[in-house]
């Protein structure tokens, strides 16, 4: 298996750039579905659970643990609700939109994205689709997922393999050549994660500043869907692949 070489696994890279202040934390829930916080600025960082039993211990002055799950989706969290606002967003699009899929070949979704693939289903284009957390008949059998990997030439990759630490694995097992697209709204929107192989765009969320609703939603117990309204779905870029951008 490949490693990358220059930098360390997201979670610990921007821990070791940013730390962990719970003084910079105006507010903070812990849903069934996600976690959100909103910092003194009022930006609002979330990360999804996937069933991981949380606690609140780092909001209580516990020192992060980054071999622990439950820290490493606060912290998660906590570096988008920073690093997702440092910058204006003038398009707001969505990755289907955005990326012109018919060009791209091997195509591999890593982490089911029922919505997204209707619209693949729907335009006739096929793909290997690979989920641990869920069921479907169209998921292709998860023994198969380091062999695709290894061939593929376009991979939609979900954001929470970042904080379950499985990022660096999936990535190193990658192609020169090949075009990763990170997608969802736990995703940290920073250049800097154009440094891992291969990541070309990183698809994101951001929210309006002091949206309690967000909040309200997720300490309901609401996944991505009950949110959904309140959020912007913007996306970095990693310069030599703006040429590529619709």
């Amino acid at each position: 298996m490949k490693k990358p070489v220059f930098m360390k696994e997201p979670i610990e890279h921007f821990y070791l750039k940013t730390g962990f202040k719970t003084g910079k934390i105006k507010e903070w829930v812990i849903g069934d579905k996600y976690v959100a916080i909103m910092n003194h600025k009022g930006n609002i960082g979330v990360c999804a659970t996937l069933g991981i039993e949380m606690n609140e211990g780092l909001f209580r002055g516990e020192k992060p643990d980054l071999k622990d799950t439950a820290h490493r989706i606060i912290l998660n969290a906590y570096f988008n609700s920073i690093y997702n606002y440092e910058r204006q967003y003038f398009d707001i699009k969505d990755i289907f939109d955005r990326i012109d899929f018919s060009l791209q070949n091997k195509i591999v979704m890593v982490g089911y994205f029922e919505t997204l693939y209707k619209k693949f289903s729907d335009n006739n284009l096929q793909l290997d689709v690979f989920d641990i957390h869920k069921e479907s008949d169209i998921l292709t059998d998860i023994s198969k997922m380091k062999v695709r990997l290894s061939e593929a030439g376009t991979i939609i990759l979900t954001g929470t393999t970042i904080f379950n630490n499985t990022f660096n694995e999936i990535t190193g097992l990658t192609p020169r050549g090949c075009n990763i697209f990170l997608l969802g709204p736990s995703n940290i929107l920073s250049e800097e994660m154009f440094s891992y192989p291969n990541i070309k765009v990183v698809f994101g969320s951001v929210f309006k500043p002091g949206d309690r609703r967000v909040l309200d939603k997720i300490s309901e117990g609401y996944g991505t869907r009950g949110f959904l309204p309140y959020l912007d779905k913007v996306y970095i870029v990693k310069d030599d692949y703006r040429n590529e951008i619709q």
